[in-house]
């Protein structure tokens, strides 16, 4: 706020100021005072007047200057007023009584919001528990009754128990709370894990994995990085395509950072979709050809990562296959990551 943008905003106040003087000289005529005397005393209340709203000025500028920097900083403008103090001057104390005011009603409706969102994910988690039962016993059924089921039914099971936990991870990604825990990892051990769960499926595909350089251990949640895995895994066999059918897994290391490569010989992916492999709902050239894809998979991996401090790329190309990377932070910056500092994803590698 400008001086002169307060003048402007006060021209009433300086209007009253400049008929008070007139009238002053006024009275002096008519009851014979000196002019002098009466300019000096009108000249003095002038200046006190001035004074009085030069101050006036300097409170309320540096009142709303503080906000208007404080707001810079903050990622929750409704909490301004737990970092701004109580103006002494009246219009600056109504101004922060509705501020406090905001920030109460923002307060509640958060508040709300949390326990609505906490409601749902405790409803999603429980039916996921619940239906992961009957697919339990569904795929024991077939398990003891291969003469009466073909490998059909099992595949069937498998994609139910896939959809009930890609519903589970979607609430848990969106939940305000911090749903995982970070924790030394190893990439041998966790990749070893995925790919035992998912053998049945490498086999009857008669993919080869190639495995090597895993030796790494980084910061990560084990079930969230699981779930990443079977997710980038999911769709490498759903895409490998005829021919060679080989997926390579390996890490690098690399100054602050440890590089999880996750590459196969599938189709691909056209230009034009990789911007958008990210997006929620997506499903892209190759999902509409193939009838395979709900595109919820790599946006759940990409958000996860997210939560986790983690980057998550892919480099691909029609007919030359795909490379996911992920990348953890190690060294310095392990800490910020583990504090809650994530850092943003970046799409280049």
């Amino acid at each position: 706020m400008k001086y002169k943008e307060y003048l402007t905003d006060h021209g009433l106040s300086v209007g009253f100021g400049t008929a008070f003087l007139l009238l002053l000289l006024g009275f002096g005529e008519m009851t014979g005072v000196p002019a002098y005397f009466l300019v000096t005393v009108g000249v003095g209340l002038i200046f006190l007047g001035a004074f009085v709203h030069f101050r006036e000025y300097g409170r309320k500028k540096e009142f709303y200057h503080q906000i208007k920097e404080k707001m810079k900083d903050l990622d929750k403008a409704y909490l301004i007023p737990e970092v701004v103090k109580e103006p002494e001057f009246l219009e600056g104390r109504l101004v922060y009584q509705a501020m406090k005011e905001m920030e109460q009603s923002m307060a509640e409706q958060i508040a709300g919001y949390e326990k609505n969102w906490n409601e749902y994910k405790d409803y999603i988690e429980l039916w996921v528990h619940e239906i992961k039962l009957p697919i339990a016993t569904g795929k024991l059924l077939v398990e003891n009754n291969r003469q009466f089921y073909d490998g059909s039914m099992e595949e069937e099971l498998d994609k139910i128990d896939a959809y009930a936990e890609q519903a589970l991870f979607f609430a848990r990604s969106s939940c305000v709370e911090k749903d995982y825990v970070l924790k030394k990892i190893s990439l041998r051990k966790i990749t070893a894990e995925v790919l035992k769960k998912n053998r049945k499926v490498l086999l009857k595909k008669k993919i080869c994995v190639q495995c090597h350089d895993l030796e790494e251990e980084v910061y990560s949640d084990s079930k969230w990085m699981a779930f990443i895995l079977e997710q980038i895994l999911s769709n490498s066999v759903k895409y490998i395509g005829e021919g060679e059918k080989i997926l390579e897994w390996y890490a690098r290391k690399e100054k602050e950072q440890v590089k999880l490569y996750l590459k196969d010989t599938g189709i691909g992916i056209p230009a034009r979709d990789l911007p958008r492999v990210w997006e929620k709902g997506f499903t892209g050239e190759n999902g509409r050809t193939e009838k395979k894809s709900t595109g919820i998979g790599l946006y759940l991996c990409r958000k996860l990562c997210e939560k986790m401090g983690h980057r998550i790329e892919i480099v691909s190309a029609p007919g030359k296959g795909s490379v996911v990377i992920i990348r953890f932070p190690v060294g310095s910056m392990t800490e910020e990551v583990i504090s809650g500092k994530s850092y943003k994803n970046e799409r280049k590698v």
